[in-house]
């Protein structure tokens, strides 16, 4: 089934905006293998692509009353999708220290100037973050991702303890990941 022909599923949305459960799965099983190959071009492993449609297909359906307002369901999910995988690798830097965020903006080598915009925005948001963090905090996480210091180096260099810097680097990234979250959150349920 071509996914764009909008009146071969237009009457599944319909059913999916009352709660029809079976609508759900039907607009599931047209959809799925699409994205699926989709969102695994862009992260390569089959477990996060999965982990990320069924991130998706929740949203959608806990969402469902919400679906007839969306102009293409196709467009919909597959911009979802790619918000998705975004928040996907902006987790793996905040979990990975040696991942430098600017990677975000050059990961896919035709991105639209929408997916610029928004991984600037995504960067943004990110840095204003780490600028309003407390003064300590701020350096230690500095030191951490900018300086690429281990804990122990950070604890010497400050004279503190490595369970003090080990606490400000999560309450740092707590907040990160607070502020992105709320982002992506706002970017999926309201795009």
């Amino acid at each position: 089934m071509n996914i764009f022909d909008k009146h071969k599923y237009e009457h599944l949305v319909n059913r999916l905006s009352q709660g029809d459960h079976q609508a759900f799965e039907e607009l599931y099983h047209i959809f799925y293998p699409d994205l699926a190959a989709h969102v695994l071009s862009k992260v390569n492993d089959d477990a996060v692509a999965q982990d990320i449609l069924h991130d998706l297909f929740y949203s959608l359906w806990k969402n469902h009353e919400k679906i007839a307002q969306i102009q293409s369901l196709p467009a919909y999910l597959f911009t979802s999708c790619r918000y998705l995988v975004m928040a996907y690798f902006q987790k793996a830097y905040l979990i990975d220290k040696q991942q430098n965020v600017e990677d975000l903006e050059i990961h896919s080598t035709q991105e639209s100037i929408e997916d610029q915009l928004f991984n600037r925005h995504l960067l943004d948001i990110i840095q204003t973050e780490v600028e309003n963090l407390p003064e300590k905090c701020r350096l230690i996480f500095k030191m951490s991702r900018e300086d690429q210091k281990s804990i122990r180096e950070i604890a010497q260099e400050l004279n503190i303890s490595e369970s003090t810097v080990e606490n400000q680097i999560n309450k740092a990234l707590k907040r990160i990941r607070t502020a992105t979250k709320n982002f992506l959150h706002t970017v999926i349920v309201f795009f």
